[in-house]
């Protein structure tokens, strides 16, 4: 009882921390109206969170890999409420840019490893599904945490919002510091040593799987609204109905993806999810030319995505028994490079043909995550990092 309720506190650790990240795409023109930037410019809030959390992790949990578990999530909580102040009290475009950089720093390092903490304070066999219910906190912030954070930034103005997140950041302090037992860090593995990884087969084609399996995604999610427009002609509403719709079938997803790898097997969920999230994407231009065919093809599109995950991250954990922290570091850095690689791609897809070709595009860059995957599988032994 007690392991679930640390796992279940992790898992709203990171619903906190996911809420900072997207919500401002919900705040955007708020930024741009009350600062006096453009939309083009407001929209780098988004890249440089993006970079600093791929470059910025697997440093960063280098540099703390001693430290002790629960005094390093205590720690990056505690930077994450500076980083949110600093975005409550910024008076400018360019303040606001560095509390970016500081609330990416804090969430790359518990990202990591409340990832581990929690699949270490659980049972070998059950690691997956701890794993999935951590990821479905993130998840979880696409439902209620961005239209939360935007009707509050709309009655209360966009400044608010951070002081909300801070205010569910203490909580969350409190929580970790009452419940999750201190646990030892590990020892550092240095930059020379994280280098060896490019000779790991089975862990560089696993990093491969995140990253086409994020450009396939975030291809598609990036311009997810001007595509249900010309697909579907939904208005307003009901793209909002319709992201309500991602949002819960992002958590379904990320619970089923936890299960399936502890209860069918990690190989066989990773599979089954990228080939549905692969034909979700190349039929989606087709089945989502109606608002019940949209509504449909989305849940499929989503839940499969998510289920992909939690059994991923597991499966890197696998292969990195020694340093499980060093392997999801480093995948955190690939999700992120994989999300703006994704919406670049897609701007150049949109620009070079139109927003319905999205689909087939992103079933394409899955197909890749899939043959990456069959071949990570195919390699008998990793070498262990």
């Amino acid at each position: 009882m007690h392991q679930n309720r640390v796992i279940y506190l992790l898992s709203f650790g990171g619903f906190v921390m996911g809420t900072a990240e997207i919500i401002v795409a919900g705040i955007l023109g708020m930024i741009v109206k009350d600062l006096n930037v453009s939309v083009g410019l407001a929209g780098q809030l988004v890249s440089i969170y993006a970079a600093v959390f791929a470059i910025g992790s697997p440093i960063l949990i280098s540099l703390t890999a001693k430290v002790e578990r629960r005094k390093l999530l205590l720690l990056s909580f505690a930077v994450f409420i500076i980083g949110n102040l600093i975005a409550y009290f910024s008076p400018n475009f360019t303040v606001l840019i560095v509390s970016r950089i500081v609330l990416a720093s804090s969430a790359s390092i518990f990202t990591v490893v409340a990832l581990t903490v929690g699949s270490n304070l659980v049972a070998p066999e059950k690691r997956g599904n701890a794993i999935g219910i951590i990821i479905m906190g993130f998840s979880t912030s696409l439902v209620v945490g961005a239209p939360l954070g935007t009707l509050i930034g709309e009655y209360w103005g966009w400044r608010s919002v951070f002081i909300f997140i801070a205010i569910l950041a203490v909580f969350a302090m409190i929580g970790i510091y009452a419940f999750i037992p201190k646990l030892a860090g590990q020892e550092p593995v240095s930059f020379k040593a994280q280098f060896k990884v490019l000779k790991n087969k089975r862990i560089i084609s696993g990093l491969l799987i995140t990253f086409f399996w994020m450009i396939g995604y975030q291809l598609m999610f990036t311009y997810i609204s001007p595509f249900l427009q010309n697909s579907a002609g939904l208005n307003t509403n009901m793209i909002s109905a319709a992201l309500l719709v991602c949002g819960i079938f992002a958590v379904v997803g990320s619970r089923a993806g936890g299960y399936g790898a502890d209860k069918w097997g990690i190989n066989r969920t990773l599979i089954f999810s990228l080939l549905f999230h692969a034909v979700a994407l190349a039929i989606l231009p087709w089945v989502a030319a109606t608002l019940i065919g949209a509504f449909f093809i989305l849940a499929v599109w989503i839940g499969s995505a998510w289920t992909t995950t939690p059994a991923l991250q597991y499966y890197l954990v696998s292969l990195s028994p020694k340093s499980p922290d060093l392997a999801l570091g480093l995948n955190n850095s690939v999700l992120q490079l994989g999300v703006a690689a994704g919406a670049a791609m897609g701007g150049w897809v949109v620009y070079q043909f139109s927003v319905i070709s999205l689909g087939w595009v992103g079933a394409i860059a899955i197909i890749f995550g899939l043959f990456a995957a069959l071949y990570s599988f195919s390699v008998k032994k990793a070498i262990e990092i």
